[in-house]
């Protein structure tokens, strides 16, 4: 007896509820038909809450138990809508115990070896630290002095001066307060010493540098999150400048495909995939420079590495999907019409 013959059965048992709290089954619930869980619909079935309603039945064994149908209806809706939270598989945290012998020594050298480095780092702050110069001594400050108008003063009318009066003539006397200003200001520019500036272009401890490279890092994501992509880029090149590293440098490539800089993109991507090689997030954003400077087939050569390492990979797929149907060898294809003639 098939599957099929077994599911249509179920229409025939009169609808009574043998469970104890009374609650209707999931089947009632979502009031799917018996016929849509036979092979054939699932596998046209495109809409994809449907067929989560169906796992959601199959999987409660409610109706029964149907490990292929499920396997089967599973497969289907990775197809139609992977991003479903059904698809979802739930791990338990590892401990020790269920860990293989070189798998914690791996783990214990990975643990030892930041301990190392951070102790490195606490010891390089300490040395600088004990290097610093402190004087008690105060910094000589001067008063800028300015010089006052004594022409002004003698300049002035005297207020019984009727025939002074009569003579002044108020736009005159403001042009000549406007020249006078244009004057004093060029000469206090030519006067003007040119103010130092002090530029590091190394830090003096690793350390230094690598708290300096995070913080502007970190910076960068804020301002990556809120939408302002110029300064999160010149957050990351000042980061990279600090300390280039693989976290950085792609972060910056994600910002500048945002801001459609697609060559600088792919120079970001390669940097990053240089130093690992496996890099998902570096091979997805070289994929969609690439799309979007219309080198379909180098695009989709860069997203299916990422999807034989990880085939569920949602994005991957999405990219994938759209790559093929721009490509005309993935095309949709027509059949032809043949038709008889008596």
């Amino acid at each position: 007896m098939s599957l099929a013959e077994d599911i249509s059965k179920l229409a025939d048992v009169p609808e009574v509820d043998y469970r104890p709290d009374g609650k209707e089954t999931l089947l009632q619930k979502y009031r799917i038909p018996i016929q849509h869980f036979e092979y054939g619909y699932i596998q046209k079935c495109n809409d994809a809450r449907e067929l989560e309603k169906i796992l959601q039945v199959l999987r409660s064994g409610e109706e029964g138990h149907y490990p292929d149908l499920i396997k089967f209806t599973e497969e289907r809706l990775t197809t139609i809508h992977p991003k479903s939270k059904l698809l979802r598989t739930c791990c338990s945290v590892l401990d020790k115990s269920s860990l293989q012998k070189d798998e914690v020594d791996k783990l214990t050298s990975d643990l030892q070896d930041w301990l190392n480095n951070i102790s490195k780092k606490d010891q390089e702050l300490d040395n600088r630290k004990s290097k610093s110069i402190h004087s008690d001594a105060e910094i000589r400050t001067f008063k800028e002095t300015t010089e006052v108008n004594k022409e002004m003063k003698e300049k002035r009318i005297k207020s019984t001066d009727y025939s002074a009066w009569d003579k002044y003539d108020p736009d005159t006397e403001l042009l000549k307060m406007d020249l006078d200003e244009e004057k004093e200001i060029t000469k206090a520019k030519k006067e003007e010493k040119p103010k130092k500036k002090v530029s590091f272009n190394a830090f003096a401890t690793e350390a230094e540098a690598s708290f300096f490279s995070e913080r502007e890092r970190e910076k960068g994501n804020e301002f990556f999150k809120s939408g302002d992509y110029e300064e999160a880029l010149q957050c990351y090149n000042e980061s990279i400048k600090a300390k280039a590293n693989v976290l950085n440098i792609n972060n910056r490539a994600a910002v500048n495909l945002m801001l459609k800089r697609y060559d600088d993109v792919l120079s970001d991507c390669e940097i990053v995939l240089r130093l690992d090689k496996s890099n998902v997030k570096a091979h997805l954003r070289k994929a969609e420079a690439l799309e979007n400077l219309e080198r379909y087939n180098d695009a989709l050569k860069t997203v299916d590495y990422v999807i034989q390492a990880d085939p569920n990979n949602p994005r991957a797929q999405e990219i994938a999907q759209r790559l093929r149907e721009k490509l005309p060898e993935f095309g949709r294809k027509t059949r032809m019409k043949i038709v008889e003639i008596e």
